[in-house]
């Protein structure tokens, strides 16, 4: 009886617990931004979606090659403006046009071929 009542004691201090966790990142909104990326070269490309990677507010990135397309979703910030992923762009920063940024699930994301782009 000892174990079983432990045993329950555990499985709820676990359940609250993870449930705990869950509310704190769902109150962190998550950013996309996508955008064009003016340059031609493969393993550039290539080397500026690593480059993108490893930073920490970087859950998801993907730079299509055949296209030049540049996505990327954030994580654990509370904002993401233009000026931060400029930085977060380092020696790509003046190589990108068409910028969108947008809250993840509320904002639309602009289809490609993107048409309503002054920068093209």
């Amino acid at each position: 009886m000892k174990t079983l009542l432990l045993s329950f004691a555990f499985v709820v201090s676990s359940f609250f617990g993870s449930a705990q966790t869950g509310n704190n990142q769902a109150n962190t909104p998550a950013f996309f931004a996508q955008c064009m990326v003016n340059v031609t070269n493969q393993a550039e490309l290539t080397t500026l979606e690593n480059q993108l990677r490893v930073i920490p507010y970087v859950h998801v990135v993907r730079v299509d090659i055949p296209t030049h397309r540049l996505f990327l979703i954030t994580k654990d910030i509370s904002s993401f403006t233009e000026t931060e992923f400029a930085s977060w762009m380092g020696t790509y920063s003046s190589a990108y046009s068409c910028l969108q940024i947008g809250l993840q699930g509320v904002d639309p994301v602009n289809p490609y071929p993107f048409t309503n782009c002054s920068e093209n």
